[in-house]
């Protein structure tokens, strides 16, 4: 009896320990990328978020990546984050919410990374994000500026009525600025972009240099059309709101402190591949049209004019085209 009586004291200690030092069983996470396994942004933003966080919160929280479609269809995976089917996501915010749109890129608004970074964590944007999306049960994590989108097609454009009758897999509001020019946006899953430019389901894509090479997408096209529509894009890390609040202030101080301070080192090394991509591509053959600057101004002139239309879509959207309007007009001056 005096053995089980101490059995139970020293039990209970451990217990009484474990409490009182924050002792709790590691969390674990799961994530899912909507991005193909061989993308940039899969390997260099997501991979690479998971690593950074995982070594940083060791033995408090642990996330394992999922590739696109393993846990949710893509179409899917902004519905799900919000119900908490998992729980954190590398996706554009433009396939959550409307005013996502804006925190994706609007066509020709910000130049670079320095107007991202500036946008979302020095005029705001970031924290609006975050309160914005909570009413959909998501914390908004980081930007996670991509690099520039062109297209990529076997047709040259050479002025904008070249688009018309086009068949073009596109997203955000890109796909309204080259609807404008009569062509027909399609959108499917990323993975499935390399066979249906083999087989001419789609005639070009609106993606991102690095991928000529990685998604061999030099095999497929004949022309890059510059200029770029976006650059850079940006997609984001975010996560459900109920397992952002499982965190304890520490573990959120620390997984704050890690997104901040890799959104440049992550968006360096796609930029390296960005200018493999191309420098590839032109060596198989791959052509680089540019439009004049009467057509580029035609381009610019119609991606504003969507501006108007993206604000119009509800108030949220109006407040962050607004809050983009005058950030730009601020680094102006």
């Amino acid at each position: 009896m005096k053995h089980l009586t101490t059995c139970v004291g020293i039990a209970l200690s451990i217990i009484v320990l474990g409490l009182s030092t924050g002792w709790a069983e590691e969390i674990k996470w799961k994530a899912q990328t909507a991005m193909p396994p061989e993308d940039s942004g899969t390997r260099h933003h997501a991979k690479a978020m998971v690593e950074a966080t995982n070594e940083a919160l060791e033995g408090k929280l642990h996330t394992t990546l999922f590739q696109l479609g393993q846990l949710v269809p893509e179409g899917e995976m902004g519905a799900a984050l919000s119900r908490g089917v998992y729980d954190a996501a590398y996706m554009p915010a433009m396939a959550r919410t409307e005013a996502g749109n804006v925190a994706f890129g609007l066509p020709f608004s910000w130049e670079d990374i320095d107007d991202v970074m500036a946008f979302y964590y020095d005029y705001g944007f970031l924290e609006w994000m975050r309160e914005h999306e909570a009413k959909q049960n998501i914390f908004f994590g980081c930007p996670l500026p991509w690099g520039p989108v062109a297209l990529f097609s076997n047709f040259p454009v050479h002025t904008l009525d070249d688009y018309k009758g086009k068949k073009i897999w596109s997203w955000g509001l890109m796909s309204a600025v080259i609807e404008a020019f009569g062509a027909k946006p399609v959108w499917f899953d990323p993975g499935e972009i390399y066979m249906a430019l083999k087989l001419g389901t789609i005639d070009g894509v609106l993606f991102g240099p690095a991928e000529l090479e990685t998604m061999k997408l030099k095999e497929v096209v004949e022309y890059i059309n510059l200029p770029a529509i976006i650059d850079p894009l940006v997609l984001d890390w975010t996560i459900n709101l109920d397992s952002w609040n499982e965190l304890t202030p520490e573990m959120k101080k620390t997984y704050e402190k890690v997104m901040r301070e890799n959104i440049r080192d992550m968006y360096d090394r796609i930029a390296v591949e960005n200018q493999m991509g191309f420098d590839k591509a032109k060596e198989a053959g791959v052509e680089i049209v540019r439009l004049d600057e009467k057509e580029e101004a035609r381009l610019r002139k119609i991606a504003r004019e969507v501006w108007e239309i993206q604000a119009e879509k509800g108030k949220a959207s109006a407040e962050a085209v607004e809050m983009l309007r005058a950030f730009l007009k601020s680094r102006q001056n």
